[in-house]
């Protein structure tokens, strides 16, 4: 089972190496294709764009669950809690983690703050980001060169312009470029990349959100088309009951739905992988 897992790891990437870079939090911002920084109005806002905090209207808890690609133990979940009121100072912290059950997990903790500006209009962001590796499993292997842990920190910059029937944002994450690595006879470690993201939203006839983002990073893993990827999304709400949502995530299809029932709102969304598989994802939201 131990190597079996080992093999998973190193034949999916997304999971292992650059799972940190490839993870995208929240069912709904996945069924949207992960166009989502210039959304950035529920509480996984604070993984893809800190300014967002000030969209929040008061207190907002996350969670989510991933099924990866048929593959038992795998799995991806994070959590978030998010607090705005306008023009407020707003703030917000997240929890995100990829791994396989008792043999290899990626824990990040974000923690983020924002003020908004011009009547709410416009927001300004940061936010601090603690990435942590650790590999239980291979203790299994002996092997005098592994550590069981490694800790890196990044941060994020971003700003939101949103009006009733449009937004813009820009996002710069994990400025710092933390470096982690679980051997310690590696000399160059691979960091996780800096990121630039520009996004921006139409409201069509007042149901229909329509959202597109530019993303480059400054190196791209060797699984990726290249640095630069494009990314779309809509989401149509019916009685302000039940969303059908639908994207595009570099060349990979995405679709979701959601149902909301007084406070509380479920969603669900599948991304076809064009190689290991289908992701399936639950999150389950309060405001």
């Amino acid at each position: 089972m131990r190597l079996a897992a080992f093999m998973v790891i190193v034949a999916i990437p997304s999971v292992a190496a650059s799972g940190f870079v490839s993870m995208e939090e929240g069912a709904r911002a996945t069924g949207m294709g992960g166009a989502f920084v210039a959304v950035a109005d529920d509480a996984s806002t604070v993984f893809w764009n800190p300014a967002g905090g000030t969209m929040l209207d008061g207190l907002e808890l996350t969670g989510m669950r991933t099924r990866l690609f048929g593959v038992s133990g795998l799995t991806e979940d994070c959590f978030a809690i998010g607090y705005g009121r306008g023009s407020s100072l707003a703030g917000g912290f997240g929890w995100s983690r990829s791994a396989i059950e008792d043999i290899y997990n990626e824990n990040a903790f974000v923690i983020s703050i924002a003020k908004g500006f011009a009547d709410g209009r416009l927001s300004f962001g940061s936010a601090l980001r603690i990435y942590r590796i650790s590999a239980p499993g291979y203790d299994y292997y002996n092997d005098p060169a592994f550590r069981s842990s490694d800790t890196g920190y990044g941060a994020d910059l971003g700003v939101i312009y949103k009006v009733p029937k449009w937004s813009v944002a820009l996002v710069w994450r994990n400025i710092g470029e933390p470096e982690l690595s679980l051997l310690s006879t590696t000399e160059t470690p691979d960091p996780i990349y800096s990121e630039i993201r520009i996004g921006g939203t139409y409201v069509f006839r007042e149901v229909m959100l329509i959202s597109g983002e530019i993303r480059r990073v400054r190196e791209a893993p060797g699984y990726y088309d290249g640095k630069t990827s494009f990314h779309l999304g809509t989401e149509i709400w019916f009685f302000n009951a039940f969303a059908l949502r639908a994207g595009v995530n570099r060349d990979r299809a995405t679709a979701g739905l959601g149902l909301r029932v007084d406070r509380l709102t479920i969603d669900a969304a599948i991304i076809s992988e064009r190689r290991p598989g289908n992701k399936y994802r639950l999150s389950l939201s309060l405001d």
